[in-house]
């Protein structure tokens, strides 16, 4: 039985990528934060759960020594994610340092002691799960941006090293997604319907591992907004202003 290890597998994209990948067989290894979401994870899925606080070094320790003594893994997905929304100025700047440690330092810490270890399979799979905002910009959530943007360099450039290894790295860039975070953290819901559905998005995901792909840009909608954040990055930042920034 292969094994997929998923962070914030408890709620939205992290819980979807949990059963899709139970249903295929894996045996699953879920981190999360929340205790009442984990267990209903493992009651639903048959996944074992850590509960661990990514953004505690204590907590990224323990997660790190129960990753290291447990059964080899087939496919890592870096999907714990938080955010901090508002006017940069006004945001403490401890909850902007708790948005890098989630979103970048634990992914970078977690990876590096798992190749270390030799835990990653050879053939296996990491995949860091980005945001649309390294192509198009997220005004009102500076913090949030750089972690993503630098989550995704960073596996950018980890792939080349781990080539030699036969070692599979995959980068998701997930545009709005109906989850309770999207949810909380959005100025505007009125539109909520047409955010793309977790489930759907971990099917995506699941099949973009099986076929090892190195990028990901789900649905036709995002890839085009991708496209002219590329080649018309001051377009997209006037959007962006408008559907986010202005309505903060």
């Amino acid at each position: 039985m292969k094994h997929a290890v998923i962070t914030g597998a408890g709620d939205g994209i992290g819980k979807a990528l949990a059963h899709r990948f139970a249903r295929s067989g894996y045996q699953v290894t879920g981190i999360e934060l929340d205790a009442q979401r984990a267990g209903e994870l493992e009651r639903d899925t048959h996944a074992t759960c850590l509960i661990a606080d990514l953004a505690s070094r204590t907590d990224l320790s323990k997660a790190i020594r129960y990753l290291i003594d447990g059964d080899p893994i087939d496919v890592f997905i870096h999907n714990a994610g938080i955010n901090a929304v508002g006017l940069f100025r006004n945001l403490p700047i401890q909850d902007q340092e708790r948005v890098i440690a989630v979103n970048l330092v634990a992914p970078m810490q977690l990876t590096a002691a798992l190749l270390k270890a030799k835990k990653i399979q050879r053939n296996g799979s990491l995949v860091f799960i980005s945001s649309l905002s390294h192509y198009v910009s997220y005004p009102g959530a500076s913090a949030y941006a750089a972690s993503k943007s630098g989550l995704a360099a960073y596996a950018r450039s980890l792939s080349v090293a781990l080539g030699p290894e036969n070692i599979h790295t995959l980068i998701v860039y997930p545009g709005p997604t109906r989850t309770a975070h999207a949810r909380r953290h959005s100025p505007d819901n009125t539109r909520e319907h047409k955010r793309m559905p977790p489930e759907k998005l971990a099917h995506l995901i699941y099949r973009a591992v099986q076929a090892r792909k190195r990028a990901l840009i789900p649905g036709f909608g995002n890839q085009l907004f991708a496209t002219l954040g590329f080649f018309f990055p001051r377009l997209t930042e006037t959007l962006m202003r408008k559907m986010i920034y202005e309505k903060l």
